[in-house]
């Protein structure tokens, strides 16, 4: 990864200045909330894919830069969003936006961001690639949707957190994959298949998460382990270990998700049955299927050093430290 942010550390630099220029407002709150969110660690996954996609079609300019912002205030807009509905008091390692200015101002800065990467988009980028990420945010708002009427339910299948996760995650970064295309003025296959790519590293980076959060370092992860289950997340590592476990292993964990208080050791228990039935390795290894599919579709683009760049991201994704 440090080899491809150093290639394409110009564009990075050209989005970060927008984003950090556009959050201006004379409203003291907006520009302060923001600027807390945007300087907390970040990865820029999603600029970079957008960035790297218009690379792989050719195009490495401002309309990519701008994209990349647009990407990233929608991203940022659902994490203030999240942090509200799962009143959670960090956020990558420190004190959440809404644990600092309260759920209110969180709320309406986030819708701040989206309304301000709309009005970016309608001034600089064509209709289809504004068509393609106002479906994202549809489908962002449909997947979290989901998972609030999922939540501490104990009948969640896996087919729902594949629609869950669709809408939270994989459908933003699969729109960051096309729009770099558009953008490139590409069409057809070459446009479908950034599509598509995107959209099954969606599934991986997803995935993968989840698995940090049963077996992750939470120093590295900002969070601390069984958050998910705490705030009543059955996600894949936990469910795939219940379609083999026992009716008293399927037990405890639905005791330990409808708990009314949820103590470290209703995690510990849950971990345990997750561990014995290997949930988390079954769970790596779809993500690994997802990458190896992304990778798959870039079949269509020829040899060079910037699809060698998306599918190094690709394994990245599935590799990350447990």
């Amino acid at each position: 990864m440090k080899e491809i942010l150093a290639y394409y550390r110009d564009d990075l630099a050209a989005a970060e200045e927008i984003i950090n220029g556009n959050i201006h407002s004379t409203i003291k709150v907006i520009p302060e909330l923001s600027s807390y969110i945007f300087e907390s660690g970040g990865k820029r996954f999603r600029p970079l894919l957008v960035i790297a996609s218009a690379a792989l079609c050719g195009y490495r300019g401002p309309k990519a830069h701008v994209a990349a912002c647009v990407a990233e205030y929608i991203h940022t807009a659902t994490l203030l969003h999240d942090d509200v509905v799962d009143e959670s008091d960090t956020r990558r390692g420190r004190a959440s936006a809404n644990n600092i200015w309260g759920n209110e101002a969180s709320v309406l800065v986030g819708d701040f961001l989206l309304a301000r990467a709309f009005q970016m988009m309608v001034q600089n980028l064509d209709s289809q690639s504004l068509q393609v990420m106002a479906q994202a945010c549809m489908h962002l708002a449909e997947g979290e949707i989901l998972q609030l009427l999922k939540s501490f339910d104990v009948g969640t299948t896996v087919e729902d957190y594949y629609s869950i996760i669709f809408g939270k995650t994989a459908a933003l970064i699969s729109a960051c994959c096309e729009v770099g295309a558009l953008i490139s003025g590409e069409e057809g296959a070459r446009r479908e298949a950034l599509k598509r790519y995107g959209q099954e590293i969606g599934y991986a980076f997803q995935i993968v998460d989840d698995c940090l959060d049963v077996v992750g370092n939470p120093e590295k992860t900002g969070k601390p382990l069984g958050n998910d289950l705490k705030e009543g997340k059955l996600t894949l590592p936990i469910l795939l270990a219940l379609e083999r476990s026992t009716r008293e292993e399927k037990k405890k964990v639905r005791d330990a998700l409808l708990a009314d208080e949820f103590k470290p050791q209703l995690f510990v228990q849950v971990r345990e049955v997750v561990e014995k039935y290997r949930g988390v390795e079954q769970a790596r290894e779809r993500a690994r299927e997802h990458a190896a599919r992304a990778i798959e579709y870039l079949e269509v683009f020829e040899d060079g050093l910037e699809r060698e760049y998306l599918i190094a991201m690709a394994r990245f994704i599935v590799e990350r430290d447990m």
